[in-house]
């Protein structure tokens, strides 16, 4: 089967997470690394430089995560159909969250994203691509019976018992007595 359009741009967007999480982890984290011999002249956040290593290095595992959602994605697994739901599910809950903590435009765009995500994913065909459901079979459509034969007083020409030559016409073997087809 085919991948789908939508499974397809879905990868390729968990590749951009993927990219953007990597790349504010490397840069915390050597951020964090090089702060550490000037922390007693830094602000008061700076003087946590083992913060950003911390933050940093949940970002890039963030980022691997997401490389590999978008390897299940791509390929098919049923295991990144699962994940998938469950981060649009978790996505959802965090942007009503959002909506009552502070409002905003970003977790109503959120939600909808997370919605559209849900509902596309729960598509038969989707859902076939990954091995959650089944395609419906349609009945094929088959050559219609041929018409019946015209010639019905067809006789063999010999006895199939005997194999004695038969006259058309007649309803027994003249030679054996058997009755003829």
């Amino acid at each position: 089967m085919d991948r789908p359009l939508g499974v397809t741009l879905l990868a390729l967007l968990h590749v951009l997470q993927a990219i953007l999480a990597l790349t504010i982890g490397i840069v915390l984290a050597t951020v964090g690394a090089y702060l550490m011999p000037f922390m007693g002249h830094m602000p008061r956040l700076a003087r946590h430089p083992g913060l950003f290593a911390v933050i940093g290095g949940v970002a890039i595992i963030v980022g691997v995560l997401y490389l590999l959602l978008s390897y299940g994605l791509w390929t098919g697994k049923g295991w990144a159909w699962t994940i998938s739901m469950v981060l649009a599910i978790l996505g959802i809950i965090l942007s009503l969250v959002g909506l009552i903590v502070r409002g905003g435009v970003g977790a109503v765009i959120t939600l909808i994203l997370d919605a559209v995500i849900i509902y596309y994913l729960t598509r038969v065909n989707v859902k076939a691509f990954f091995g959650k459901a089944q395609l419906p079979s349609f009945p094929s459509v088959s050559q219609p019976n041929p018409p019946p034969s015209t010639n019905t007083t067809e006789v063999p020409k010999f006895c199939a018992n005997c194999g004695a030559p038969v006259t058309a016409g007649v309803k027994f073997c003249s030679y054996c007595g058997s009755k003829l087809a």
